[in-house]
């Protein structure tokens, strides 16, 4: 009899991925090929793959569990519709495998088991970093609404409405729209308060008597947004969450502004007075860089040991400074070129080969031994309940026993991921690595700020600069096997601007 299946679809909010529709095509003639019947779907719509709180990915969580599940089998157009986190997809893969249930991908080639590891470790970071770069991708779309006079989202200013206009497009199924901005009734009372505000009047005693019940703090978003009220779309004013801790709102070169977009309900003029009131009181704030705003934050060091520290846009260590951005540009370039190089290359097939040897199997045979002795003796209590009239006591040791067992399935499924892999990146050959690093250098690019801090924490143990010579090496990570931590060869020596 054919095995039943599920099918599980996702299309992400990146408008050059695949539809569900054809994800469903796909799949539901790769279930013909395979003699499978599929008895159920699940679908997420427009959902982000970064996180596993989608609704249909839930209800799939939630089947795979019921006893009445008759499939044994879900098929899946990549590794991407699981997610673009790693371990979002790892424990997914977990769940599967303890329920005995197979993960048939469209689009990903069957090899052997060892391969199948490496295949699956490559493919997870490729889905992460394209995740990134989706979300880049989507600032660009939004951009571009912006750029066409539409809102990029978000709620309508207080003083106007949103009113959604229809495209003519359709998308899995569901008419597009897109909206602009009109004023309500709220309107003029918003024009003379921000009129009143750039005369220099009090902002709380001019709501008041205009009769606008609002907070202090959204009075003064109401100042900073005085270009969406002179009819101009603005977007990217105001920072995310990657740069929390910055300040709320980007540098106005930063904005992007489509002018006449919407009606008007002050003047251009008066929109740039208060503007100019505003950054006139920001600047005259002493502001001060974090530690977190420098790159190579605790990793840049004399070749004495001293260490060099940010301070007002530069590392400095005695009397010598260096400004941050060309030391950081630098270290990235040299970067970029090290993790290229056959010493690189080299040190990293080692490494991975060296730490990750195959045990011998002791360990494995010894826990697969205690499970089947459990086993015996959960079968042998079993037998004795129907003989038992108070088996209360026999019970509770079949409880521990099940406990016991339990635990032992756990330890025998991370013991056997772990040998997997072990056998896998025993196996690793210089060509996988360099084409792991190759994409790697390729992908800095495209990293914000704050997860190439993470990038750089992760592969740099220190860089070496000495204040004398402006000559500097960087230190990775990744010891040679003569024991010697890996260096770049050549050294860089960034411009250095007194």
């Amino acid at each position: 009899m054919p095995k039943q299946a599920a099918l599980y679809c996702r299309s992400s909010k990146d408008r050059s991925a695949i539809s569900i529709q054809a994800q469903r095509h796909e799949l539901l003639a790769l279930a013909k090929t395979r003699d499978l019947i599929v008895t159920a779907e699940y679908a997420d719509a427009v959902e982000s793959g970064k996180d596993a709180d989608r609704p249909g990915f839930q209800q799939l969580l939630r089947e795979l569990k019921l006893k009445t599940r008759a499939w044994t089998a879900i098929l899946i157009y990549d590794t991407s519709r699981i997610g673009r986190r790693r371990y979002i997809a790892e424990a997914f893969r977990h769940e599967c495998k303890k329920l005995g249930i197979d993960i048939i991908f469209a689009k990903v080639p069957e090899v052997d088991p060892i391969s199948q590891v490496i295949l699956d470790s490559v493919l997870q970071a490729m889905d992460e970093v394209h995740s990134l770069m989706s979300r880049e991708k989507g600032l660009a779309g939004m951009a571009e609404n912006v750029r066409q006079g539409f809102r990029a989202g978000g709620r309508a200013p207080f003083g106007y409405r949103l009113v959604s206009i229809d495209t003519g497009q359709i998308r899995d199924g569901v008419a597009v729209t897109k909206s602009k901005l009109e004023p309500d009734t709220n309107g003029p009372k918003i024009a003379a308060w921000l009129q009143g505000r750039a005369i220099g009047k009090n902002g709380r005693q001019l709501a008041d008597q205009l009769g606008i019940d609002m907070a202090k703090s959204s009075l003064a978003h109401l100042e900073w947004t005085a270009l969406t009220y002179a009819g101009h779309t603005v977007w990217n004013m105001m920072r995310g969450k990657e740069d929390a801790g910055a300040g709320k709102r980007r540098p106005r070169s930063d904005w992007i502004i489509q002018r006449d977009t919407h009606a008007a309900l002050i003047t251009n003029d008066t929109a740039e007075a208060i503007l100019a009131r505003l950054e006139g009181k920001k600047a005259s704030r002493a502001t001060r860089v974090r530690i977190s705003d420098y790159l190579l934050a605790g990793k840049v060091m004399t070749p004495d040991g001293q260490a060099w520290h940010g301070n007002a846009g530069n590392y400095r260590v005695g009397s010598s400074n260096i400004k941050s951005a060309m030391l950081e540009e630098a270290v990235l370039h040299q970067v970029a070129i090290d993790i290229r190089s056959d010493a690189m290359v080299q040190t990293m097939t080692d490494t991975a080969q060296a730490a990750q040897q195959p045990g011998d199997g002791h360990e494995l045979q010894a826990m697969q031994a205690e499970r089947r002795d459990i086993e015996a003796r959960i079968r042998k209590l079993t037998g004795l309940l129907e003989e038992m009239n108070a088996p209360g006591p026999l019970l509770r040791r079949l409880d521990e026993l099940e406990s016991q067992r339990e635990g032992i399935d756990q330890r025998l499924t991370s013991l056997e991921d772990e040998t997997r892999r072990a056998k896998a990146l025993a196996a690793v050959k210089e060509n996988d690595v360099r084409r792991m690093l190759d994409a790697l250098a390729d992908d800095m690019a495209a990293l914000n700020r704050d997860h190439l801090k993470d990038f750089i924490g992760t592969l740099i143990e220190e860089v070496i600069l000495d204040p004398a010579t402006r000559a500097g090496a960087i230190r990775y990570r990744i010891a040679q096997r003569s024991g010697v931590m890996l260096a770049s060869p050549r050294g860089f020596e960034p411009r250095f601007i007194p």
